[in-house]
């Protein structure tokens, strides 16, 4: 069958040298086919996507949907299951940077009026845990879990800024500097000057790089060996976000980010830091 792998191969058995369950990876890779953007799909798509044949989808597609991490809709299409939604709610209860980093960003957010992100970072793209809204703000959500690139986001090129030469070589090489805006930067060069510009000030600032409208100041949150395990940002719109209050949301966010630094350790980029990407 073209462009589709073997029903039975090398992948779907278990991996002695390595422990790894080749069917546990391919039901895996079913759930990781769904984006915001793509929220439901067909088993068609799905077997496409993984380029499997559509008995072993299929089979695949009926086992996540048993134990609800997939729901099957009455036109036939798949959506997450609401299992995957429990399980979320579990993590970020487990994540104890959240509730200590929210005092500080709440604060934050009465001081400056704008939204208030904390992220971190996992695989090379910014991973948001939290964000704190202005009161007045209508259709709050909750950005938990949300990933974004890093080299058009304030967060993320304030962490990118710091990251080691051998982690910043592989992001660069295996997360293309897509444009999101005009204004975003995807030459490499010119990158790596803005990073080398965002260590000497101490911050990093998105002008509408990743969304239109949109400025945001971010600042990295380092452990003591100053790897870049987080990072604070302050968010608006490029009409209240006045160029005269960048160098003092900027001081409020590294008095913010020194605190949260002596809980380095609580971060995801810090507890997957060393494992291969």
């Amino acid at each position: 069958m073209e462009n589709v792998v073997s029903d039975v191969d090398a992948s779907s058995q278990p991996s002695e040298t390595s422990g790894i369950v080749g069917s546990v990876v391919k039901a895996l890779r079913v759930l990781d086919c769904f984006s915001a953007t793509r929220g439901r799909l067909t088993l068609a798509h799905i077997s496409q996507e993984l380029r499997l044949p559509k008995s072993t989808t299929l089979n695949l597609v009926r086992t996540l949907e048993q134990q609800d991490y997939l729901l099957r809709r009455p036109d036939q299409t798949y959506q997450l299951g609401y299992k995957v939604l429990e399980l979320s709610y579990y993590l970020r209860s487990s994540l104890p940077i959240v509730q200590h980093a929210v005092p500080f960003m709440e604060e934050l957010q009465i001081k400056t009026g704008e939204i208030v992100y904390l992220t971190s970072h996992t695989q090379g793209r910014v991973l948001y845990l939290e964000g704190v809204y202005p009161s007045i703000r209508m259709g709050n959500y909750s950005i938990a879990g949300k990933t974004l690139p890093l080299h058009c986001t304030g967060c993320g090129k304030a962490m990118m800024a710091y990251l080691g030469a051998d982690e910043l070589d592989w992001v660069l090489e295996n997360r293309p500097l897509a444009r999101s805006t005009p204004n975003t930067v995807t030459d490499r060069d010119e990158l790596l000057d803005e990073l080398q510009r965002i260590r000497e000030r101490g911050y990093a600032i998105d002008v509408e790089e990743e969304t239109v409208g949109v400025k945001c100041v971010g600042v990295a949150i380092r452990d003591s060996d100053g790897y870049p395990v987080g990072a604070l940002s302050v968010s608006g719109t490029v009409i209240s976000m006045k160029d005269e209050l960048v160098d003092e949301y900027a001081r409020m966010l590294s008095h913010a980010s020194h605190s949260l630094s002596n809980n380095a350790a609580q971060f995801p980029a810090a507890q997957l830091r060393g494992r291969a990407t």
